[in-house]
């Protein structure tokens, strides 16, 4: 039974609202059995946990373990225990699910960003390099001389390079 058992928690993710079905079965029926009754039909009222595979599997476990119950194999509070520590695992494993799911989308987001900010800048890079119109440097020489009293003779000449 334990063994079986073991291998639940890797497939049970989505135990949010198993748990207050269960907590008004546990009010109704004392008996560990009757209680997993409970639960089964509740799940399966329930249309988003009805097909869900995860909270098929802890109704299993619970039944298992009612049965194991009945049967005299298993005290009523090492049952119980163990459909809690069953529950604790499972609810780990569905925030470690989530953390990855939120990790991943962050890096999509950033993956994004990248490929969008390098888009941009080869775009930037394809753009045509704009030519001056103009002559992009003039040399001017100018030669004054003094000629006589206050006269002075300037020669200009530019290059246009």
């Amino acid at each position: 039974m334990k063994k079986s058992l073991l291998i639940i928690p890797l497939l049970l993710a989505g135990c949010a609202k198993v748990s207050d079905y269960q907590a008004s079965c546990e009010q109704r029926y004392p008996k560990l059995s009757d209680m997993a009754n409970c639960l089964d039909a509740s799940v399966k009222n329930d249309s988003r946990m009805a097909s869900a595979p995860t909270p098929k599997l802890y109704v299993l476990a619970a039944k298992m373990l009612g049965q194991g119950v009945d049967e005299g194999k298993i005290s009523d509070a090492q049952a119980r225990l163990e459909l809690q520590n069953l529950y604790v695992r499972l609810q780990s494993q569905e925030q470690e699910q989530q953390i990855a799911q939120s990790q991943a989308l962050q890096q999509a987001l950033l993956n994004y960003q990248a490929v969008n900010t390098m888009q941009a800048i080869e775009q930037k890079a394809r753009q045509p390099v704009i030519t001056q119109p103009y002559p992009t440097h003039v040399d001017t020489y100018t030669n004054c001389n003094s000629g006589f009293g206050n006269t002075v003779t300037c020669n200009s000449s530019s290059n246009i390079r």
